[in-house]
């Protein structure tokens, strides 16, 4: 939770790089809403055509006074004039336009600009306070305070007014003021509908004009402890932010309002169709004298069509909105979104996690769409969305590190245990390696130095350690050549264990391939030790396949990977009865039976119950045929074997004695010693 608390913080503190992309995913979502037909507002345009007609920019107050008449004429229900009117004009001309806007009854007017601290530094107190006078009978008188009447809060204050020259200004229906606010792109996207000034709350032009097109006769301000919470137009609530700002709710592009030559309207040509029952704002569109804003449809917007905007919106109640609380519920959404992905990422795969990163993001944003498109709310989805690919990218840096450690663990746990090419595939298959206690089917091989004891008397020390060494050298390889995992050596006994730690299905047959070559290698050693005077030396080999458990096992400090379980302590009694036969290799008749078809020179060589089972197993020598000059003598032997299964050991002695006569077959001649009595000799 650290990262979403982290993130939560970035939220607070607000920074600039992640509000602005914030600010880009709103421009798209307001892009993203349906478009309707503006129906209530006409740009009477100061255009190309009007300045040619008409005259350079600024026109007489007469031209104005004109305009008015026409537009009462033609029928419009509000005549709002986004253009200023702050300063003198030739008395008669000014007398005119006053007279005009009085004769009307429905024209509104823009106060020219509510002033911020730095702009006021030049004005003279007085002149403040005397366009303070000028504008206080457009203060809102009727609000509504909820909670606490004397808290204060924090909202902007303006300080200071430039207005309409008195006799305008006293003429109109109403006045509000102009102001528009740019955020830290430079973009419009928010109006403030209502400003402080001096204790009193002033109303813009444009819920003026609403006001007057609805009939009706105040504007009521709703307060809060914390901020504004909106105004009401008659019965029409409209939600602002607590600092009284109102989110401009484009309606399209450039040009998307109907628009009228003001020089047409002059000469009578305009369509009355788009100035009857409607508003119309009378502003500039010519590029060539300026008010041209950057909007979220482009920079070249002109500021009259802002204005439209905003009127429309007001009139038709499809306003957006993001006030304060809003940001909780960013907050929440965060928490949520932290609290699901801690708890699910764990028991997921990297892939898995993906999938859940994205249905989260998929999800946020519709939800965020949805409530856009539907309530005009406006959700955050810059920090969430950054959150989810933070605690993604987290876990999966995360699991990748311990990963990596676990895999680095293995290879130095195994390296020395299991062929390289078997630490290989131990380490790219870690995911799916389970290194606790679990029960599997494996095959077991020991191997021993047939009279160890009396070789070690009979050499010295270092010497005997050099032929040790060199021995187990040649016999581990094998087992790794086999895929086998050196288990451990018991003084001069090797313990292998075949399909694990990586599972392999042929594991009994790789065990019968090590013991084979096991004593290829042991010819080519005796070799090499004939001109060093070194002793031959004789091993015997037991295997067994079976249920045994695998894994770590020891204490807390120190563990080994090995296994335990009856079937590994058959194959080492196994193992040790190679002594009584004189038999190099005898395997259980569990690995015959998944061997038997690879190797054909395997022979049965006794049933016998081992020491701590009661359950009598079957045992089988692999041989080599080329340690014999001829197997043809194989059926024999079974003949002979047949015979004493049978119960007729007589003839079986018989015939054992004869074939190890002939063929110096062990096995045979210690069957024939056997039968010589009338009972069988249990093997221990």
């Amino acid at each position: 939770m650290v990262i979403t608390l982290g993130v939560i913080l970035l939220f607070f503190t607000e920074v600039p790089l992640l509000d602005q992309l914030e600010l880009k995913t709103y421009d798209m979502r307001l892009r993203a809403l349906p478009r309707s037909v503006p129906k209530h507002v006409t740009i009477a345009a100061i255009d190309e055509k009007s300045l040619r007609k008409v005259g350079r920019w600024p026109w007489s107050r007469a031209t104005h006074a004109e305009l008015v008449r026409k537009l009462d004429q033609a029928g419009a229900r509000a005549i709002a004039f986004d253009v200023f009117f702050a300063e003198r004009e030739a008395a008669k001309a000014d007398s005119q336009f006053a007279s005009a806007i009085g004769a009307s009854g429905k024209v509104v007017l823009g106060t020219v600009f509510f002033l911020s601290r730095e702009d006021v530094r030049n004005i003279s107190p007085k002149t403040i306070e005397a366009a303070l006078r000028t504008i206080e009978p457009q203060a809102i008188s009727d609000i509504n305070v909820s909670g606490d009447p004397a808290a204060k809060f924090d909202m902007p204050e303006v300080y200071g007014v430039i207005p309409n020259i008195r006799e305008l200004q006293s003429s109109a229906a109403y006045t509000g003021h102009v102001n528009v606010l740019q955020d830290s792109d430079g973009v419009v996207r928010r109006a403030p509908l209502v400003l402080r000034h001096d204790g009193r709350y002033f109303p813009a032009f444009d819920a003026q004009v609403a006001r007057l097109f609805l009939g009706v006769k105040g504007i009521t301000l709703d307060l809060a402890e914390y901020g504004v919470t909106g105004v009401k137009l008659g019965e029409r609530e409209i939600p602002l932010d607590e600092d009284g700002r109102l989110l401009v709710r484009y309606r399209g592009n450039d040009g998307t309002f109907d628009r009228v030559s003001i020089a047409d309207i002059l000469e009578n040509k305009a369509d009355p169709t788009l100035l009857r029952d409607r508003v119309v704002l009378i502003g500039n569109t010519a590029q060539g004298i300026g008010d041209m804003r950057v909007t979220p449809y482009g920079k070249l917007f002109p500021g009259v069509e802002v204005r439209a905007n905003i009127i429309e919106s007001l009139l038709e109640g499809e306003v957006l909105h993001r006030p304060d609380w809003v940001r909780y519920v960013d907050v929440l959404g965060m928490l949520l979104i932290g609290i699901v992905i801690v708890g699910l990422f764990g028991r997921l795969g990297v892939a898995w996690q993906a999938v859940l990163a994205a249905t989260l993001v998929a999800v946020y944003l519709f939800g965020a769409t949805a409530l856009f498109r539907n309530a005009g709310l406006w959700l955050n989805v810059v920090y969430p969305i950054l959150l989810i690919i933070l605690l993604f990218t987290s876990a999966t840096l995360v699991r990748y590190f311990f990963a990596f450690s676990e895999k680095r663990y293995l290879k130095l746990a195994f390296q020395h245990y299991v062929p390289s090419a078997v630490v290989d595939d131990l380490v790219a298959g870690a995911d799916t390696l389970r290194l606790g206690g679990e029960k599997r089917d494996l095959t077991v091989l020991f191997s021993d130095i047939r009279g160890f004891t009396s070789l070690s008397e009979a050499m010295d020390p270092e010497a005997l350690v050099h032929l040790l060494n060199e021995y187990f050298t040649a016999m581990t390889d094998k087992v790794f050549e086999h895929g086998g995992s050196l288990d451990k050596y018991i003084g001069d006994a090797i313990m292998a264990v075949y399909g694990a730690p990586v599972g392999r299905r042929e594991h009994a047959a790789l065990a019968c391939r090590s013991a084979l070559g096991m004593l290829d290698v042991l010819d080519r050693l005796h070799e090499e030790w004939k001109p060093r005077n070194l002793p031959p030396l004789g091993i015997g080999v037991g295997i067994n396949t079976g249920q045994m458990i695998v894994g770590n096992m020891g204490s807390a400090e120190r563990f080994n990977y090995t296994v335990v379980g009856d079937a590994v302590n058959l194959a080492s009694r196994i193992e040790s009865l190679n002594k009584s036969y004189g038999t190099s290799i005898l395997i259980s008749e569990y690995t015959y039976e998944i061997v038997k078809d690879e190797f054909t020179t395997v022979r049965e060589v006794d049933v016998v119950r081992v020491r701590g089972r009661q359950q009598p197993v079957r045992l089988y020598e692999l041989m080599r045929p080329e340690r014999f000059k001829s197997i043809t003598w194989f059926d024999e032997y079974r003949a002979a074997y047949r015979e004493m299964r049978d119960g007729e050991r007589t003839k079986a002695h018989e015939l054992f004695t004869a074939l190890h006569a002939r063929v110096g077959d062990p096995v045979s001649a210690y069957h024939a010693k056997v039968t010589k009595y009338p009972a069988r000799r249990q093997a221990d």
